[in-house]
């Protein structure tokens, strides 16, 4: 977490997050941060947007991944919210919500928060820019391995509305990320039992990552930086989704 020790938090939420990762030293390990601090530490006005991975998370029903937007205010506050989630995927979605610049997440870096490889890369282009019509319905978390079932709430999704998530952590290459389109939680958890078939596939289409106005304003202002010496080259994403996702051990 950046140095705060110039700044007050703005309220309650955002004094209660920092005494979290100050009593939580050690636990998490950041992955990617954009818009990092010059050496005279941050501009008033200015924000972050941080994704950790929660070292101690991976158990039963845990989340591994932990997503930060700090924003600086121009009295000396500052404003910070946590979101917790069981994939670097969903993490990454929650920030681009906020003004985070996509690119960030998207371009594989080689470390534990960046895709491992093109597929991935694909799968949470997709991901970030449809993520709104998805909502969590369960997840878990197995040796090596995070699983997720989201339900599509729109009428795209209606033949197959369940959509599973499978994100396999690597510390050094980063996240391999694959997906499948189920008809109901029966036949997502019946995979997940026996796996002894391809995922479903997701409809084939192309997806272009749309920056939203916050997310153009910080790429102004300075270009992301991931974490452990890595720079991310921010640029939009349009990718073919492939029609077929084979599951990942």
């Amino acid at each position: 977490m950046p140095d705060l020790s110039n700044w007050q938090p703005a309220d309650t939420a955002s004094a209660d997050a920092q005494q979290h990762f100050l009593d939580a030293e050690g636990v998490y390990d950041l992955l990617t941060e954009t818009n990092p601090c010059d050496l005279d530490g941050p501009e008033p006005g200015s924000e972050n947007f941080l994704l950790y991975e929660d070292l101690d998370a991976y158990e039963e029903t845990a989340n591994p991944a932990l997503a930060a937007h700090l924003r600086y205010g121009t009295d000396g506050t500052f404003t910070l919210t946590t979101h917790p989630a069981p994939t670097f995927a969903i993490a990454a979605a929650w920030l681009v919500d906020r003004g985070a610049d996509p690119g960030a997440f998207l371009h594989r870096a080689g470390h534990g928060g960046a895709p491992a490889d093109e597929r991935s890369a694909t799968v949470a282009a997709r991901f970030i820019s449809d993520h709104a019509r998805y909502e969590q319905v369960e997840h878990g978390v197995e040796p090596g391995e995070t699983w997720v079932m989201l339900r599509d709430t729109t009428s795209a999704g209606a033949a197959r509305p369940f959509l599973l998530q499978l994100e396999a952590g690597d510390p050094e290459r980063g996240y391999t990320l694959r997906q499948g389109a189920f008809a109901n939680p029966q036949e997502v958890q019946q995979w997940l039992e026996t796996r002894r078939t391809p995922l479903p596939p997701v409809a084939q289409g192309e997806v272009t990552v749309v920056y939203s106005p916050q997310a153009l304003a910080a790429r102004t202002r300075t270009t992301p930086v991931a974490a452990k010496g890595t720079t991310a080259e921010a640029t939009p994403v349009a990718v073919p989704v492939p029609a077929g996702r084979r599951a990942v051990r």
